[in-house]
């Protein structure tokens, strides 16, 4: 019998792609009078091509989430050699979050693979995701499954993984040990070497077939979430 009883999910590239992040940024640039007459697909690779020196920063904590999202902004913004005023950054951003989140798309089989674990375990969310990630969990048509309470981000919780106590915090609020949970996702440090420090198991999600960055050993190793159906699953649970 699994020893299992609590699953939790990383968020982004774990149940949710980053589709929603390219088309929202794209559709923003041609939105907004100021970006409009920008190359959005240069723009794009610069925001996604974040520097050591912003995220080093961040990750230790020395800026805080909203500085981080500013000089994401302004570092895409130099290769056009433009300098907005913190203002413009601030309302570029909430319409990106407010058109991206519109871009998210639900997935069948995401959605049933979640409730039909439902029926076998209890799941949450911990995630270092930095727009709301209870936005993007309500535009996936997954709040039934991640009411507000079982969502824990790092914005919100001032933790960040792989820190112990942002994984405590959901094993606390599930009345859960390690030993009981089950931790999947896609990064290899947060969602793997993290929890297993913490005395959890992990099953890694590696897409693109990476090699593992430490002796850490997951309880398995899937390409796709989907693939954890038939080893959370009893056998007569089919997909849908």
């Amino acid at each position: 019998m699994n020893k299992h009883t609590l699953l939790l999910f990383d968020l982004d590239e774990t149940l949710l792609g980053s589709d929603w992040f390219k088309n929202g940024l794209i559709q923003t640039l041609g939105i907004h009078s100021f970006t409009k007459k920008l190359d959005a697909s240069l723009f794009l690779e610069r925001k996604l091509n974040v520097p050591k020196s912003l995220i080093l920063p961040f990750k230790k904590r020395e800026i805080t989430p909203l500085e981080f999202r500013r000089a994401r902004w302004r570092h895409a913004f130099s290769h056009f050699d433009v300098t907005p005023e913190v203002e413009l950054l601030d309302e570029l951003d909430a319409l990106f979050v407010k058109t991206g989140m519109s871009c998210i798309e639900q997935d069948p089989s995401i959605t049933h693979l979640l409730f039909d674990l439902t029926e076998h375990y209890q799941l949450g969310i911990v995630t270092n995701a930095l727009y709301d990630p209870r936005q993007k969990i309500y535009h996936m048509g997954l709040s039934e499954v991640f009411p507000d309470e079982t969502v824990f981000d790092a914005d919100g919780l001032g933790y960040r993984k792989p820190d112990r106590e942002i994984y405590s915090a959901a094993l606390t609020h599930f009345h859960k040990t390690p030993e009981e949970t089950l931790f999947i996702g896609d990064s290899w440090i947060h969602d793997v070497a993290g929890p297993i420090d913490a005395g959890m198991e992990a099953i890694w999600i590696n897409a693109h077939n990476h090699s593992p960055l430490s002796d850490h050993s997951p309880f398995a190793i899937v390409s796709d979430v989907r693939e954890i159906r038939k080893l959370l699953l009893p056998p007569a649970i089919l997909p849908r």
